[in-house]
């Protein structure tokens, strides 16, 4: 190896490891700037979406507790947040590349993406359900022969419906789609018969367009959690994220949330989605535990 060449590996070695270590210090940055940058989704609704030219939804008020709660564990009068907005290709992008600290919208907290990226504690859990026409609506597996349905990329709703293919020969075409809004507005333009995602999001949707639209359940059994999503190598965010997670559900702050957003009227219509928390959340919800700040 000449001179020349191994002074080229030496600069990008010492590049690496300073873009190493200041990609590790997510915390440290929040605490010397006061300032923590946050992303939320356009059409989560109602855990994320855009109102007024901001964004609302219970995934969003409860980011907001929880910069008041890493506020008193950081011992910093005040935390200001930068929303960056963006669709979930996107996100995870700028998560992955620390141009964002913390997603508060509907992401998925499952193994595969625990591969690339930490994950807060759950804060929802749901569970995979069909949006389709009415006149196209099922009463049990075997009804969905035949049927296009659009579902999301890394959702584990993809491999539920390939073990129920498998069961019905291979009889439904999956369209994957970047994220929910795309999947959305295949489906809604007719593209697909169905859409195969998260309860939750369904009934959301169902609840501002009730008349010509129908939701089918499949007992899958499994259930879907959504965590925060932080940038793999952002351990002690994580860590004080849980803690802070962990006194908004166990003190009540939580429960509060679900009232505003599931059983009370919310924008932009007022409609009330009238969904008493389910058993799996109530549950997980009950049963957790505080979890100290490392």
């Amino acid at each position: 190896m000449t001179m020349k060449n191994y002074l080229s590996l030496l600069f990008l070695i010492s590049a690496f490891s300073i873009f190493h270590a200041q990609a590790n210090d997510s915390l440290d940055n929040i605490k010397k700037t006061h300032e923590i940058t946050l992303s939320y989704s356009y059409n989560d609704y109602p855990f994320s979406f855009i109102q007024n030219e901001k964004p609302v939804g219970m995934a969003i008020d409860l980011c907001q507790d929880l910069v008041h709660q890493l506020e008193k564990q950081l011992d910093i009068a005040h935390i200001d947040i930068h929303w960056v907005g963006g669709k979930q290709v996107e996100t995870f992008n700028r998560v992955k590349e620390h141009r964002v600290d913390m997603t508060c919208s509907a992401i998925t907290r499952n193994d595969a993406r625990l591969k690339s990226y930490n994950f807060s504690k759950p804060y929802f859990v749901t569970t995979t359900a069909f949006l389709s026409k009415k006149n196209d609506a099922i009463h049990e597996d075997k009804d969905l022969h035949g049927k296009t349905i659009a579902v999301i990329s890394g959702d584990s709703t993809i491999g539920r419906i390939n073990k129920l293919n498998h069961k019905l020969n291979f009889s439904l075409l999956m369209v994957p789609t970047a994220d929910y809004s795309s999947a959305l507005e295949l489906f809604k333009s007719g593209g697909v018969k169905m859409l195969a995602t998260d309860e939750v999001l369904l009934a959301a949707f169902l609840a501002k367009e009730p008349k010509n639209y129908s939701i089918s359940h499949i007992d899958f059994v499994d259930t879907d959690v959504y965590g925060l999503m932080l940038a793999k190598e952002s351990l002690p965010l994580t860590s004080q994220v849980n803690s802070a997670l962990a006194q908004i559900i166990t003190s009540g702050e939580y429960n509060v949330l679900y009232k505003k957003w599931f059983m009370s009227p919310i924008p932009p219509a007022q409609k009330n989605l009238n969904m008493p928390m389910s058993k799996a959340l109530k549950t997980y919800i009950n049963s957790y535990k505080p979890v100290a700040a490392s």
